[in-house]
């Protein structure tokens, strides 16, 4: 699996854990709209660890669902998440955010294009404390 499959399943797989310590996730029995989302997050993992060519539409429907009706519980969702899944999720995305990660995108495709393994998540990091000192040092 390559680093952005395996960015993006780490991901769902941290918002299924942490949603499951909030209400109504952490209730038993779920009821039917929880169970449901739960068992397609279940079935996303399988696609996405199978790399199922479609995986993403139905990972754009599983995340516009959840940020639907959970609103309370958005804050659980990895931001980085929405711009990788794309489609409508980058209408929950703010202007700043899509201009950081287009440059987050410019960098990975600069690496991948190179041949250099990427982590995602160092790559996030390095671009944020980049921006935070650039930011910084303007203000000053």
């Amino acid at each position: 699996m390559d680093s952005r499959n395996d960015f993006i399943l780490n991901a769902f797989k941290d918002l299924k854990s942490r949603m499951t310590e909030h209400f109504p996730f952490d209730q038993t029995p779920l009821n039917e709209e929880e169970s449901d989302l739960v068992d397609k997050l279940d079935q996303l993992f399988n696609d996405i660890t199978h790399q199922a060519a479609d995986y993403s539409f139905d990972a754009q429907e599983i995340l516009s669902r959840f940020i639907r009706c959970y609103a309370n519980l958005v804050p659980l969702v990895r931001r980085e998440l929405l711009w990788f899944i794309g489609g409508e999720c980058l209408h929950f995305l703010g202007d700043e955010e899509l201009s950081f990660y287009q440059e987050l995108e410019d960098r990975l495709y600069q690496l991948e294009r190179q041949g250099i393994n990427v982590d995602i998540n160092e790559q996030i990091k390095s671009l944020r404390q980049e921006l935070d000192t650039n930011n910084s040092n303007t203000t000053h």
